[in-house]
């Protein structure tokens, strides 16, 4: 029998957010060190850090110098330092496209029901960080989903259909009403919130004590928000 109890991590995250990905490996770092312990049960929630950006994307570069002015390149080699501190290979000159992210969020959704949603969560940022594709282009879309035998008939028909809209703007409209404003944020149990991609060991402590106590304790950290301002 097994005795270990069970806690829930919801994350809210956006694929595009390089402080989400980030976070998500300092996360199963935490994860790795817990597993005997708890029986942990993550699951995935959707955000949008721009949903201006068209279907079919902007020059990343261009969108964003215009967005973060003179200073992105040098933020972004410390972003792509720090995410190699966690064996992630960022380079933000190479990457395509700035991307409307809706559409991944609904396979995300859809890929829920087949039980392999951090699977997919996981490819799809490793595609458009690690990888540099083109998540706007449908072939890329194709092949990278037939890696789950999906046939390119089925991920063509969700891909121009609307399936998993509702249920993705639902949960967008309710974090925004829960207060979340940038991401990665975290939902430890229902009862501790992280916000940012925080260190490995906050994520051991904040889970050691859930069980224990029950107010939720907001601790920050580096994050990507809906202005602009920080990522």
């Amino acid at each position: 029998m097994n005795n270990k109890p069970t806690i829930s991590v919801d994350v809210i995250s956006d694929v595009v957010c390089p402080w989400c990905y980030i976070g998500k490996r300092r996360l199963e770092s935490a994860l790795e060190s817990l597993k005997e312990e708890h029986h942990i049960e993550v699951t995935y929630h959707p955000f949008q850090l721009d949903p201006s950006v068209p279907i079919e994307g902007y020059d990343f570069q261009e969108y964003m110098e215009n967005r973060f002015g003179a200073g992105f390149a040098q933020k972004s080699k410390q972003v792509e330092q720090v995410a190699e501190s966690v064996g992630l290979d960022f380079n933000f000159e190479d990457l395509p496209k700035s991307i409307n992210t809706f559409n991944l969020h609904r396979f995300i959704q859809i890929s829920g029901e087949e039980g392999i949603q951090a699977e997919v969560k996981e490819a799809l940022m490793d595609a458009y960080f690690v990888k540099r594709i083109d998540l706007t282009n449908p072939e890329n879309i194709v092949n990278l989903f037939g890696q789950f035998g999906w046939s390119s008939e089925k991920t063509l028909e969700i891909l121009h259909s609307d399936r998993g809209a509702d249920a993705v703007k639902e949960e967008i409209n309710y974090y925004k009403q829960m207060g979340v404003n940038s991401v990665p944020f975290y939902v430890i149990n229902n009862k501790y919130g992280i916000a940012g991609a925080q260190p490995a060991e906050a994520f051991i402590q904040t889970i050691t004590k859930v069980a224990r106590e029950m107010n939720i304790e907001v601790a920050a950290g580096d994050s990507c928000d809906i202005d602009g301002e920080n990522c």
